[in-house]
């Protein structure tokens, strides 16, 4: 019978494990629930990858990303082991013969998101399935105390019903203790054998940087370390403008971000993977599961909301061992502006309660009635209906699909969509003649840089108040537009499908969520305080506070990242003052000398030189002469 070791040489070319993937793999081996919290690149995949192909039947694995699944599919099937995925776009043709193979052909791995199982027939033929194991990765998804909550991973430990007998594997990279216990708690594991491994990363070395001007600090930094890099940036507009800024100055770019189609992020990702481009600008819509050992540098253009998205991101660098670079780039009033930005997205009951009140008031929904109602909702025309600032409403949906009150739609934020076709010049000459579709053109050319390239989405109701013209003329318009071959405008006037879970009953249907929403609002303070701690604090050792912050205690600073290094430069300054100082007093004791002669003679830098003279003037050790001398006092 094959070990886990033979497994490993024969299908990964290792010839030894990485502290603690035995243990894990052993604990998988005896049906035990297990949970495997490593650092980004630490192997977790392997860890239940081994024991899938070492016992009968097959591993269901729960993966929150398309391309994290894709990627290891791919992957498993290069080496010649059986593994499939049921993805977004599948027709039901090609999911029950996937599924078929799973029951009867030998499959070894099956990858699946969580929003899959709630599909009934789906769940249906998973129960029929010869399951060894279920591995749920990216697991702080489970946890509403987590950065990356998905609402489906909450339904997970009704699998445990099915299948009682058969270990169930959490894997994750960023959890401190109280998401660990909230993960085991939600996937209902029983007394889970627990494997970590220290968060510190010894090769990666953190920075924060003030600096005055970002893009041109960017460029030093990417023109210092010509490797692959990503830059993370907080909003889609930023993703476009600074990639193509720098395959404007000669870099090798391209761009991420949710807006772009599956096909679109596939092709981006792939010109990445190969190096095509080496420099990858993205929303945090990347990164989950994407595995390039080489990255050399990642920048955060934009700081994240807390440090376990930071820590996950920042760690996609130097998984290959290699020294690599995490920096966040700080402008002088970016904290001030992310303080306000994260204070308005903040919502108390009062607000959840009017919200709730005016989307049943919208669909025209009785009180007693709408349980199981379906609608479609334009939400930037909801917002702006009762006057809601939207981010805020948008978290406020958020809860109360969270809390199972209502259910929002996956597709959530699909918006009309635009690509023009022509040049701008071409395109000018022809709609000159009318002013309506002149100043539409040139709206979307300010508000959409780089809808000539890709197919984008639009926001009409955004776009008619900086136009002045009324969404119907135009959605006229840009119909009329498609029909002479000016564009493609694909139209869908609402970006949300959403479904009432409970009848309406006001303030009585809320009242069991106050209290989440409290412990949530708290939450997201202390996380936002830690993050500002990390980016503020001048003195203590980045490493420190990451790990502190991951319940992990780091004895001595790391000596690599910014604070310790400009530590380092000060103490090497004070001790070159010092003896700088006492090199001055050695001379003037024999002969009164100027400024010019002393330069000259001890050969120093003017700056230290004025700065060494000013602290012996203030410690009264010298003073001037009347002839623009210096002279030791006795």
């Amino acid at each position: 019978m094959q070990s886990a070791l033979d497994v490993l040489k024969k299908y990964w070319n290792h010839d030894t494990f990485r502290s603690p993937q035995d243990l894990a793999i052993e604990s998988i081996l005896n049906n035990k629930d297990t949970f495997i919290l490593l650092p980004t690149g630490g192997g977790k995949s392997v860890c239940f990858q081994i024991p899938a192909l070492l016992k009968p039947g097959l591993c269901l694995v729960v993966s929150p990303l398309v391309a994290l699944m894709d990627d290891q599919v791919k992957n498993l099937r290069k080496k010649g082991i059986k593994a499939a995925a049921l993805i977004g776009g599948m027709h039901t043709d090609e999911i029950i013969a996937t599924l078929d193979n799973c029951e009867f052909g030998g499959t070894k791995l099956l990858y699946l998101s969580p929003e899959r199982l709630q599909q009934d027939w789906v769940m249906e033929r998973i129960k029929k399935l010869p399951l060894n194991s279920i591995a749920i990765d990216e697991a702080h998804c489970v946890s509403q105390w987590g950065h990356d909550f998905r609402p489906a991973y909450l339904k997970l430990a009704a699998l445990k019903d099915f299948f009682p007998n058969i270990p169930f594997i959490a894997l994750t990279a960023t959890a401190n203790q109280s998401v660990q216990e909230d993960i085991c708690t939600h996937l209902g594991l029983k007394e889970p054998a627990i494997f970590k491994k220290s968060f510190l990363r010894e090769n990666l070395i953190y920075g924060v940087y003030e600096v005055e001007n970002k893009a041109i600090t960017l460029e030093k930094i990417l023109q210092k370390n010509p490797f692959p890099s990503i830059i993370y940036v907080r909003n889609r507009k930023d993703c476009l403008e600074i990639s193509n800024k720098l395959n404007q100055n000669n870099f090798s770019s391209t761009f991420f971000h949710g807006g772009i189609s599956a096909s679109e992020k596939k092709k981006r990702l792939q010109s990445w993977l190969t190096e095509k481009a080496t420099v990858m600008v993205a929303t945090n819509a990347f990164g989950m599961g994407i595995d390039k050992s080489n990255v050399k540098t990642v920048i955060h253009y934009h700081f994240p909301e807390n440090l376990e998205s930071y820590y996950q991101e920042a760690g996609r660098a130097g998984r290959n061992g290699q020294k690599a670079f995490a920096s966040i780039l700080l402008a002088p009033n970016d904290i001030t502006a992310t303080k306000k930005t994260f204070r308005e997205a903040l919502f108390d009951k009062d607000f959840l309660k009017l919200v709730y009140k005016k989307l049943n008031n919208y669909f025209q929904i009785a009180y007693g009635d709408g349980f199981n109602t379906q609608h479609s909702l334009n939400l930037n025309r909801f917002c702006q209906t009762y006057q809601f600032q939207v981010k805020q409403t948008y978290n406020a949906l958020q809860f109360l699909d969270r809390q199972g009150i209502i259910s929002l739609s996956q597709d959530f934020g699909q918006q009309s969509k635009l690509q023009i076709l022509g040049s701008t010049s071409e395109l000018l000459d022809f709609l000159s003649v009318n002013e309506e579709e002149e100043n539409l053109l040139l709206s979307i050319l300010r508000n959409y840089p780089g809808i000539h390239q890709q197919e984008m989405k639009i926001n009409v109701d955004d776009l008619s108040k900086k136009s002045q013209l009324n969404t119907e003329k135009i959605t006229q318009l840009l119909q009329d537009w498609t029909k002479k071959d000016l564009c493609i405008f694909d139209n869908s006037s609402n970006d949300i499908t959403l479904t009432f879970n409970e009848a309406r009953e006001d303030e009585k249907t809320l009242n069991r969520t106050f209290y989440y929403l409290k412990q949530q609002n708290n939450t997201k303070e202390k996380q936002f305080k830690s993050m500002l701690f990390y980016l503020e604090n001048k003195d203590v050792c980045k490493n420190k506070i990451l790990l502190h912050y991951f319940d992990e205690t780091l004895v001595n600073d790391c000596n690599s990242c910014s604070v310790c290094l400009a530590k380092s430069h000060r103490e090497r300054t004070a001790s070159s003052l010092l003896i700088t100082e006492e090199k001055i007093l050695d001379l003037l004791i024999h002969n009164d000398l100027s400024s010019q002669e002393l330069e000259a003679q001890l050969s120093l830098r003017t700056d230290l030189l004025m700065e060494a003279l000013s602290h012996l003037l203030e410690k009264n050790k010298i003073k001037p002469t009347a002839n623009t001398k210096y002279t030791y006092i006795k």
